[in-house]
């Protein structure tokens, strides 16, 4: 199931954030640090460095995204 979720709903590019964006789809952040999730909701704003969900930056570096990515 792990590997099926890193391969199949893993948002890495600035495209596939922003189509989640734009549509209003949730999406999880997962720290790799503590090996946990740690947000889940609506991105607020992307930049080249965090993703703010629920009012809370979240660094690109450290976390990794899981959502819908764009079907084109």
């Amino acid at each position: 199931m792990t590997i099926t979720k890193l391969k199949t709903k893993s948002l890495v590019l600035n495209t596939e954030l922003d189509y989640n964006k734009r549509l209003g789809l949730p999406v999880e952040v997962y720290s790799t640090i503590t090996h946990e999730t740690i947000a889940f909701g609506r991105i607020d704003t992307i930049d080249d460095r965090f993703v703010v969900i629920n009012n809370k930056k979240h660094s690109r570096e450290t976390n990794m995204f899981f959502g819908c990515p764009c079907l084109s």
